[in-house]
This record gives structure tokens, sequence and C-alpha cells, in this order.
């Protein structure tokens, strides 16, 4: 079997193939990189910039412009070591290299200056519109395709310099397109194109008059620039044309100037004519009848000032009083219309008031006489009293209204008041008589009399003219004043048939059949009840040797008093209470020795008087805890209730006071020099239990070797007293 090919992975290949990148890298490194370059570098010489006249210069040096993939730095960063002056450019955004960089920060310097393209090949190359031209203020907008349609090229606005600018290009370039344009244009705006042109001459087309103080209006929105703006040249120019109206249409002044240079005062943008003067600032101000006349049917000639400003100047020939009264006819006459007249007749000795405002001049003064004309109310009107009330009318009528009549009724000697006011005068006077009527109420009243005469004729003792029921009678005259509840009693509900004598006065008249006592308190009702409430009795119980005290007080009368029985009433506790005895009779029938009216569960009984006193916290402990069945025969020895308490089981007997006391169980005081081994030294403060194991008293035995290890071992004897003692076993 073959064995495989290795072609060129063989020894001899390997070798020959890094024998050739040795010799590449050598070569490469002999030639200062030139092996890899795509081209000669620019070699025209020019400002020493780092140190060299040319790129040329540094041919053998890439790393001078070249940046390898692994460094920080780029290409831009090695150009502007030697171009400080472009570094500084790109700083300031109104240079052509600042511009680029605001745009772009990351652009290339190559992007416009190419290299190694030749020794004599040109270093800067701008292609298509990668320069922002609009930030030199300039826009290429309109200067992108030539006439035959052709792109525009940087050299055909800049030359061979792009950094530089003639304006006279503009002129030569867009003269050959329209000569006789541009020589009018030129003469009309002057030589400097850029003044007015930005080259997307938004300038013209977007330009609004609105962002300055002079709006274009009116008429002033169809006028040619030119036609104001003469002779202007740039837009310093532009903003020197005066804005007032004077300015342009001095010429046009048909005033000649008696009116001033404020055109605006009276005209509009929107037409010269109709014009809007305002007459109130002239010593002759408008009326609505005046604002309709024509300015020539006063000012005549058009003379406007002298003009005089009386009425009768005008309106002489419009007097139909034939000047009886003067030639101020603003005295009555107003502009508004002639015919609405406003004679102040208040300045005659006889004004106009209420009805007489609205009468025609014609009803008083006939045939247009003005003068010496009747003021007396007879002269024109008819007295139907027929001469009783005398010829001044205006005592009682006034000019408001004829039938408001106000004749004074209390210098008759009978004034009206109340209801009398608003009565007709004819329900009194019948037939048109005045006098002689007579003034007592009996005389028009006596058929509404429903007393029947029994008060005889002065209604007006209880009834007033303000309204015939609103009765103002005195009870109290009658011996029986009317109080409380009775006061808002119907006369009626006593007085039956409109009999008002002899009615009698005692309540049990009335209410009889009101008497829930059925007579058990006779007959005088008064004694408990009152006026204001008959429910509200005041029945004085303390005088019936069984005064209301505590909870009595507010417990119903029924509750004592059944059936309505009150006469024989017990008076003991027992009687109403036997029933709720908890006690089972054992302390008798008198609640009173313990319990109280105020409270049956606040309990005052005397422990002390049973031979027991109650010391201690027997006081706080309830009375079931010792009396669980009964209160009679409890015992009083400690052991028939603690018995089961007995931590001692017995053996100090029964007498547990000997030891403890009332205050506290645990607080003992045991004699313990009764037992014949007292405590003294340190076994005076030593536990009970200590010695006394297992709750056993009796039998402990009182040697010290009972309870004390020795230390000796027997050495010297069991009497450890001998040589200790209690106070301390060391000393």
């Amino acid at each position: 079997m073959r064995s495989a090919r290795l072609g060129c992975f063989t020894f001899t290949g390997i070798f020959a193939a890094l024998i050739t990148a040795l010799a590449i890298v050598g070569f490469a490194v002999a030639s200062g990189g030139q092996m890899f370059s795509p081209g000669a570098l620019n070699a025209v010489a020019g400002d020493v910039l780092g140190g060299v006249h040319s790129h040329a210069e540094i041919a053998g040096a890439c790393s001078a412009c070249h940046v390898a993939p692994w460094e920080a730095q780029t290409m831009q960063d090695r150009c502007v070591v030697c171009h400080q002056d472009v570094a500084l450019q790109m700083q300031d955004v109104m240079t052509p290299h600042g511009r680029m960089y605001a745009i772009d920060p990351a652009v290339e310097c190559r992007a416009c200056h190419p290299e190694h393209r030749g020794e004599t090949a040109s270093l800067t190359e701008i292609e298509g519109w990668k320069y922002p031209h609009q930030l030199s203020s300039y826009f290429l907008t309109a200067h992108q395709f030539k006439a035959e349609n052709d792109p525009f090229q940087c050299a055909d606005c800049h030359g061979n310099d792009v950094t530089t600018f003639d304006e006279n290009t503009c002129k030569t370039c867009h003269g050959q397109r329209d000569q006789a344009f541009m020589v009018d244009h030129l003469l009309a705006y002057g030589e400097s194109c850029l003044n007015c042109h930005n080259g997307y001459d938004s300038m013209v087309t977007d330009f609004t008059h609105d962002a300055f103080s002079f709006k274009l209006t009116g008429q002033h929105a169809q006028a040619a620039c030119v036609d104001c703006h003469r002779g202007a040249h740039s837009l310093v120019e532009f903003r020197m044309t005066g804005q007032d109206c004077a300015s342009c249409h001095l010429a046009d002044d048909p005033h000649e100037g008696l009116l001033g240079n404020d055109c605006a005062s009276c005209h509009t943008p929107e037409g010269w004519r109709p014009s809007q003067f305002d007459h109130t600032r002239s010593a002759f101000k408008l009326g609505e009848a005046h604002a309709k006349v024509a300015c020539q049917a006063c000012h005549s000639d058009l003379l406007f000032k002298g003009t005089p400003s009386d009425c009768f100047s005008c309106h002489a020939q419009d007097d139909p009083h034939e000047g009886a009264l003067g030639t101020n006819c603003a005295s009555c006459h107003k502009a508004t219309t002639w015919q609405d007249v406003t004679f102040d007749h208040s300045q005659t000795t006889f004004a106009l008031v209420g009805g007489h405002v609205n009468v025609a001049c014609s009803k008083c003064h006939t045939d247009l006489t003005f003068k010496n004309t009747p003021t007396a109310c007879v002269s024109c009107h008819v007295d139907v009293h027929q001469g009783q009330m005398g010829m001044d009318c205006a005592k009682c009528h006034n000019p408001f209204d004829w039938k408001d009549v106000h004749f004074d009724h209390s210098q008759t000697g009978f004034q009206l008041v109340g209801a009398h006011q608003g009565a007709a005068c004819s329900s009194c006077h019948a037939n048109g008589r005045f006098k002689g009527t007579p003034s007592n109420c009996f005389a028009c009243h006596s058929a509404d009399d429903k007393h029947n005469g029994q008060f005889g004729t002065d209604c007006a003792a209880c009834h007033n003219p303000s309204s015939w029921k609103d009765v103002n009678f005195d009870h109290s005259r009658t011996g029986f004043p009317l109080s409380g509840a009775h006061g808002g009693v119907p006369c009626t509900a006593c007085h039956v048939n409109g009999k008002y004598k002899g009615t009698p006065r005692e309540c049990v008249a009335c209410h009889a059949a009101d008497d829930a006592h059925n007579g058990q308190f006779g007959t005088v009702c008064s004694a408990c009840h009152n006026t204001n409430s008959w429910k509200n009795a005041t029945f004085d119980h303390s005088k019936t040797g069984f005064p209301l005290t505590g909870s009595h007080s507010g417990v119903a009368c029924k509750n004592c008093h059944s059936n309505g029985v009150f006469k024989g009433t017990p008076s003991n506790c027992y009687a109403c209470h036997s029933g709720r005895d908890k006690h089972n009779g054992q302390f008798g029938t008198d609640c009173g020795s313990c319990h109280k009216p105020t409270r049956w569960s606040d309990v005052n009984f005397n422990h002390n008087n049973t031979g027991f006193p109650l010391n201690g916290k027997h006081a706080g402990v309830q009375c079931k805890a010792c009396h669980s069945n009964g209160y009679k025969g409890t015992p009083s020895n400690c052991y028939a209730c603690h018995a089961s308490k007995d931590k001692h089981n017995g053996q100090f007997g029964t007498d547990c006071g000997s030891c403890h006391s009332p205050n506290g169980w645990g607080n003992a005081s045991f004699n313990h020099n009764q037992t014949g081994f007292p405590l003294e030294g340190k076994h005076a403060k030593v536990e009970c239990k200590k010695c006394h194991q297992n709750g056993v008293y009796k039998g402990t035995p009182s040697q010290c070797v009972a309870c004390h290890q020795d230390k000796h071992n027997g050495e010297k004897g069991t009497d450890c007293a001998a040589c200790h003692s209690p106070k301390g076993w060391g000393n």
C-alpha cells in the first residue's frame, strides 16, 4: 500500500517556506517598508511642518503617519502632530476644518487629503458634497446643477483655492443667463449679492414681515418691496426704511398737514377710505346721529379747523319754537334723535314726576304755548269729591298714581291700623260720604258679635284691627289665669256653646274623667300636677314617711303601686325584694343593714360583728370563697379553709396563726428559739429546707456533725462547737 503524499508539509517544504518569509521581512526592513506602499509620497516642497518640507522626506518612516491595529491613536492624531494649525481650526466652527469636525468628529484627514498617489499629485481632493457648505452661512441648495444640467464643481465658484470666494463670480455667471435682469437688479440692490442671498434664498421666499414691527396687512401686502424700500441695496438699508405712514404717503395728504402726520389715527392699511377719525379727540364728540353724517356736511370745502360746534349754527332753520326757548338746543334735544326731547321741567316751577313724565307736552301746553301755563291740579283734573275735601288734591293724591291715595286718616281722630289699612274707603264711607261717619267698632261690626252681647260693645277690649281672630283677652282678670297647657287650649274646649260666665275653675270639673287615681288623692289635682304637663307630676313622696332616694327615685310608680293602689303600700324592703333574697333568710328581713337604695350590689356588711374581722388578704376575698354553702356556722379557724395548703403535714398542729398572718401566707414568723435550737449567726439566714429536707421538721438532729462534713475525719470528735461557732465556721 502506497503512503499518502505530504506535499509541502515535508521537512524540505517547511524549511523553504521559513527561508522565504525571512527573506521578505528582511527586504521590507531594509527598504523601510516601501515594498508595502501603494505609491510615492507627494514631494512638492512647502512650509516647514514637523521639520520637513514635504511628505516625501518621511517616506521611510511609516509610523509617522500610520498606526498599528493595536494602537489607541488614529492617523488623524498623527496628522495634527505636524499640522498644528489645522488642530487649532478643528476647535473653531467658523473655520472649514472646524465645521467638518463639528459634524463628524470621527472624520479622517485622508477623506479629503489622499496620499501615495505620486510625487506631484494633489493633496486635496473634495469629491461630491462631502463639505457642509451650509455651515459657512451659504447653502448649495440652489447650486447643485448648472443650466446645462451638469453638476457644480467647487472650482466653478472658488477657482483653484476653495478657501476664497469673489462675489464677481455671481455677477458673471448670472449675467450670462439674463443680462438685462442683472443690470436692473444690481442698480436696485447694489453690488453685494451675499447681503441678500444665501444660496437657499430663504431671505426672499421664506421672508415674513411679521417678524418686524411693521406688519404687512391690507393694501401693503400687495405692494412690491421696491415701492417702500427704494434705493435699499443691503439688509441694513432695508431695515433703515421708515415705518410711519408719512414716510411714504406725505405726498398723498389731502389735509395738507392740518391733521398732523399720524395717518393711522384715521386711516388703515385695508384702504385709504373710509377713514376712522376719532372725533372724541376734538371739542365736539359725535353722538349717534352725528356719527352717520358725512364729514363734508359739516366741514365744507374740507375745512376742519374753526368749524362752529353749537347746534344753532346748523339747526336754526329746524327750530319750531321760533326762538322762544333760546338757541341752546342741547338743553332739551340730544344728538341721538331730534324728537327725543330731554327738557328739564324741574327748572320750571312745576317739576314733572310720576304720571306727568309720560304726558305729551301738547296735553298741557296747547298751541305750543309754554309760558304762564297754570300749575294747580284742578285746572286739569275733575274733582270726584265735589268739594268735600277742598281744592288741594295733592293732600291725598300724588302724580305717580291717582288712585294711590295717601290721605292721613289719623287727622280725623280715627287712625287706620291693621286690617283697616287695607279696607276700601267705600266699605266705611258709603255713597261717597266722609263726614259724620261713626268711629266705634260696634257701629260696623255688630253683625259679627259671636258673644251675643255677653261682653258688651267694647270690641277693642279683646280684639284688635290687625286680626279679628287674634284675641287679646286677659284671662287673669277672671280669677283664673291661663298658664302652661291651658294657654293653648281653644276657648270652646272650656266654654261650651259660647257660655263664658259661671264656668267652674276647679281642675276636677274638666279632668274628672282623667283621674287615674280613682279619687284616692282627692280632687285637688294641683297638689301633684301642674298646667305645664299633666304627666309631669311633682308628688312629694317624703310626706308619706318613705322618701324616694337612690334607685328608688327613678322607679316608675306602678312598680311599687300595682293596679293603681297607693294607700296601704308596705314600706319595708322585704315586701318588694323578698324574691331576690340570695341569703334565703339567713340575715333576716332588715335588708337596709347591709344594702342601700343607691345600689343593691354596693354592700356595707360589717364582718367585725361576726367575731371574725376581715384583715389582710381576707379583706379582698369574695364572700363565696369562704361561704360556699351559706353563711351561718362557717368555722373561723384557719385550718378549716387552708388544710389542703398545709405544707407541714400537721407537724405543727392546726394553729396556723402562731406563724402565719392574713397579710401574707409566705411571710411566716416562726420562733425557732422555742425548739431548743436557736438560730444564730449564719444559721439565721439559711433557708428552712436546707436543714429540714423533704418537709420533715420533727426529729431533726441539732448536732453540727449531722449537717456539716468533718474535715478532721473524727480526730477532734463530734463536738464541733468546742472550736467553731455559728457566726463563722472558719473563725
